[in-house]
């Protein structure tokens, strides 16, 4: 909680902990979700990637989420066999794989049960503020989200 006392810095570090603690709860959170719908945490996260942009090719989900083809071959195939996804070639490259998504009602409705009541609360809880705290809090995201990104790519991976 904020208080009047607090001095800059100390609010400053406050943020620093409640985004960390936020980026915690939401490895957890997600980890929760693969769990649920028997995925690794990794495949979860793919999954998102082919159902929120559309089929595409491996490499292009191998760039999105950093990992290596190799590691999103295995994905591609654990998502293939529990029903989630689906391999085609690429009519213009037939050297290309294509990631597709497919439609599961049973992964739907389970998805749903989760990610609605989450929804929901958090509109509510948006809901609240003001446009002008709305407009600071989404830029305030936007950024560290940037942020957050350019410094994963400066981590450098370890030589095998």
């Amino acid at each position: 909680m904020i208080t009047l006392a607090m001095k800059r810095e100390e609010i400053i570090q406050a943020i620093n902990d409640k985004f960390t603690e936020m980026s915690t709860e939401t490895i957890l959170f997600h980890q929760a979700v693969a769990d649920a719908v028997s995925l690794y945490i990794t495949d979860h996260q793919c999954m998102h990637f082919i159902h929120r942009y559309g089929a595409m090719p491996a490499g292009r989900l191998a760039e999105l989420t950093g990992l290596t083809t190799g590691a999103v071959t295995g994905i591609i195939d654990r998502l293939e066999k529990a029903g989630y996804a689906r391999r085609t070639n690429d009519p213009k490259d037939r050297r290309l794989t294509i990631v597709e998504p497919i439609r599961n009602k049973k992964l739907e409705r389970k998805l749903e049960m989760i990610f609605i009541p989450l929804h929901e609360k958090m509109h509510k809880l948006l809901s609240s503020y003001s446009d002008s705290e709305l407009a600071f809090l989404l830029e305030a995201l936007t950024m560290s989200v940037e942020l957050t990104r350019e410094e994963s790519k400066k981590i450098v991976k370890p030589i095998k």
